[in-house]
């Protein structure tokens, strides 16, 4: 069964990739990686099963991996136990289903446009300080994005974000719709130029045809 499998916490080596399990349970399940960036007591984040980039919408799963196996191929044995999620969301800040988000956030996400795996750095500032600061995307939409940082700002707060992709620059005005502590803060774009949405395009395009991030 295909899985998509993503980092939760910004302090580990990021991980964004889908593989095929090799056992899956009620509690748990093991899948076979090429990275070797997994390691015990890692959070991470699934999509089970995973369809595909565009189509895919379901929640995501919080995860702890329990068991790394070292193979002599330089591959890797990955065990998962899944986190019930009263347990997850109180205990690790987990990320909330999009439906529970709008519900719960006193401003909604909006998104208007599925979101594909996007990682590349990028900087944030929040007007009128002037200051840019490094951040790091994890996902892309034609309507906004999320940005990973340890130090988010709280939603509602207006932003300009400048993100650098093959010496492309794509810069734009957003505001920030939900904000997680030591994790990141999803964002919505509030103008772009006819230019700035044909780089978005071209940008998504290419990840939808190539697979490429």
């Amino acid at each position: 069964m295909p899985i998509r499998v993503r980092s939760a916490d910004f302090a580990d080596d990021q991980v964004d990739e889908v593989r095929a399990t090799t056992n899956v349970s009620r509690g748990g399940l093991c899948f076979i990686s090429q990275r070797s960036s997994y390691h015990r007591g890692m959070k991470v984040l699934l999509t089970i099963p995973f369809t595909d980039f565009v189509a895919d919408a379901g929640p995501e799963e919080r995860g702890e991996v329990v068991r790394v196996e070292q193979f002599k191929d330089g591959r890797a044995g990955v065990a998962v136990r899944l986190l019930k999620s009263t347990e997850s969301r109180a205990a690790h800040k987990v990320h909330p289903s999009r439906a529970e988000e709008t519900k719960k956030s006193p401003i909604p996400e909006h998104r208007f446009a599925p979101r594909l795996p996007f990682l590349t750095e990028a900087e944030v500032m929040e007007p009128p300080a002037g200051t840019w600061l490094k951040t790091r995307l994890s996902d892309l939409s034609l309507s906004g994005c999320y940005v990973d940082t340890l130090h988010p700002l709280p939603g509602g707060a207006r932003i300009r974000l400048r993100v650098v992709r093959n010496k492309i620059i794509l810069e734009a005005l957003a505001t920030v719709i939900y904000s997680e502590a030591r994790l990141g803060m999803g964002v919505c774009f509030t103008q772009l130029s006819p230019e700035q949405k044909s780089i978005l395009e071209n940008w998504l395009t290419d990840i939808v045809k190539n697979g490429r991030l």
